[in-house]
């Protein structure tokens, strides 16, 4: 049996390797790996090293190659520059030309809004290998299910291992294995997940429905993991966690304690619960070498802190901002999310908390608001705007549409001018 697992394009307004790896897509080949599937291809078209002379900050981010395209007629309204992010087809076909024709192609897919480059590379390959069975996984096909099947037409939607098994007629599938890193030639930075999904629900995430159950992994395959990294000579890792601090007496303490001394560096892009830095964690993470810390405050609103879900209050945060600085975080280390274009919040409330961030001397980054149908906030964006068409939950589109232009300009011309002092 021949697997050919790919990593689409994307279009969007705004595209940054911000430690961006197909990790779904890593851990099926894994999967299939050792479930005794020896022929499995894989290419990733945001794969920055596709060209030799990418170049990658001290944390191994960059930029990605980009050309810019058309915007759809539905995106008309929105004053930005579309592109197209990742390697040109052209590299595809080549590497196409190279491998036998698979009989399965499996096909990651990422934001609902990225759709596009996943038609893309459908039509690739249905182009080149007729005969070749595509399935898609990934958030886009498990949020939209019925507009991948109308729009796209895969052959199957990957909604567990154990429908990928009877379409794929195998037997045996292991979800405890690990991801098969090796398909990657060269890597600047490693991904590990310590937790799967989230106990929270919050009304505007919609990890609860993607995940519903919150587990924490084994220690040990986590550990061998990092070691794995550690071994090509990789110092960054980097969690891909929604929850990575949930019960931390049975998840990061006992690991970050395994690691401490291994001279890594470890960042946090997903949103940390700040109600569990204790000063417990704090140190343990301040030992391990954790070197970016990301927090979710998400509103300043005590009102609204609640509404959304509960997941954070004010006395949590700065709780958690004195417990990191008293065990040795410097405040640049420490970038605060806060949400922009939430339904029902004000563009003053945006104002008031970067305002109140930065009066912290800590970095601010806003979370543009992107609608996910099913959640309860996404819900109520259907009446700002029709968001029926996945390209309208774009986060750069919905609070344009919601805030107007150029308020959404000036909030964020105001987060770099703080961001600055």
């Amino acid at each position: 049996m021949n697997v050919l697992l790919v990593n689409p394009p994307i279009y969007d307004f705004a595209a940054h390797d911000f430690w961006l790896k197909p990790y779904g897509l890593i851990h099926i080949a894994g999967i299939l790996k050792k479930a005794g599937i020896e022929s499995i291809h894989f290419f990733d078209f945001m794969d920055r090293h596709i060209f030799p002379h990418a170049k990658s900050d001290r944390y191994g981010r960059g930029k990605f190659f980009s050309i810019e395209v058309e915007r759809p007629n539905v995106l008309s309204f929105v004053p930005r520059k579309f592109k197209r992010y990742g390697a040109p087809m052209e590299f595809f076909h080549r590497y196409l030309s190279q491998i036998p024709a698979p009989d399965f192609v499996l096909i990651s897919t990422g934001m609902t809004y990225w759709y596009l480059g996943v038609r893309e590379v459908m039509d690739e390959i249905r182009g080149i290998f007729p005969g070749a069975k595509i399935v898609l996984g990934g958030i886009y096909s498990s949020i939209l299910p019925d507009h991948a099947r109308i729009e796209l037409q895969p052959d199957h939607i990957f909604t567990g291992l154990r429908s990928l098994s009877n379409f794929m007629g195998l037997s045996g599938l292991n979800g405890s294995s690990s991801p098969l890193w090796d398909v990657y030639k060269r890597l600047d930075y490693g991904v590990i997940k310590l937790t799967d999904g989230c106990p929270f629900r919050c009304t505007y995430c919609a990890v609860w429905i993607l995940t519903p159950r919150f587990r924490i992994r084994k220690i040990e395959q986590v550990l061998d993991e990092i070691k794995y990294f550690k071994k090509r000579g990789i110092h960054d890792i980097v969690f891909y966690d929604d929850a990575l601090l949930v019960n931390p007496e049975r998840g990061i303490l006992p690991l970050l304690e395994r690691v401490s001394g291994m001279n890594l560096r470890f960042h946090t892009p997903n949103a940390l619960h700040a109600r569990f830095i204790t000063m417990e964690v704090a140190h343990a993470m301040r030992e391990a070498g954790f070197e970016t810390i990301y927090i979710g405050y998400e509103t300043t609103d005590i009102v609204r802190q609640k509404r959304t879900g509960g997941k954070v209050t004010s006395e949590h945060f700065y709780n958690a901002i004195e417990n990191l600085l008293s065990t040795g975080f410097r405040r640049e280390q420490i970038t605060v999310y806060l949400m922009m274009g939430l339904p029902g919040q004000p563009p003053e409330e945006v104002e008031q908390g970067m305002r109140e961030i930065a009066e912290l001397g800590l970095k601010i980054m806003l979370s543009e608001y992107s609608p996910i149908p099913g959640t309860p906030d996404g819900e109520r964006a259907r009446e700002i705007l029709d968001i029926s068409d996945p390209l309208l939950q774009n986060n750069i589109v919905f609070p344009i549409a919601y805030y107007g232009y150029n308020t959404v300009k000036r909030l964020k011309a105001l987060k770099n001018k703080l961001n600055r002092q």
